[in-house]
């Protein structure tokens, strides 16, 4: 018994290498990462936007209107602050600027949600936490989106 591999082995090797390099487009995984960061970033927002309004409307006592429509205007703020970073990174310009304003609004988002939890008699609670974490994750992910963005390019 030799350690060779047979005629049909290596014909079996060269025709899954062939398969793979047909099926797999290099910019799968590019498309991928700004596809996951784009969705991970939105669910991110959606979520410090629900988490703004808790605080809000139950904190602050806001008319639940009133708390909803300035949550949703933050989130788009956050969400907005990513896209000239994936810009920049696509068109293979410097992402200094794009990057400093998206962390820039994540900290200041995440400041707000602090500011509007504890200002007053409220107390440092649950969704002042969730509210923070998600705050700073949507720049988070849009350093994920912006990587497959610059591969891409």
């Amino acid at each position: 018994m030799s350690n060779t591999p047979s005629d049909s082995d290596k014909s079996d090797k060269k025709a899954l290498a062939s398969h793979l390099s047909t099926t797999l487009d290099p910019g799968d995984d590019e498309e991928f990462l700004v596809t996951i960061g784009a969705a991970a970033a939105l669910l991110c927002a959606f979520v410090y936007m629900g988490s703004m309004t808790y605080t809000f409307a139950h904190y602050r006592s806001w008319a639940d209107p009133v708390a909803f429509v300035v949550s949703v205007v933050f989130a788009l703020v956050a969400l907005l602050s990513a896209v000239p970073l994936v810009m920049a990174r696509g068109l293979g310009r410097s992402p200094v600027l794009p990057r400093a304003v998206m962390w820039g609004t994540g900290l200041v988002l995440a400041g707000l949600q602090l500011t509007a939890a504890v200002l007053g008699n409220a107390t440092f609670s649950m969704s002042a936490v969730i509210g923070i974490t998600t705050a700073l994750a949507v720049p988070c992910f849009g350093e994920i989106a912006g990587r497959g963005a610059h591969s891409a390019a």
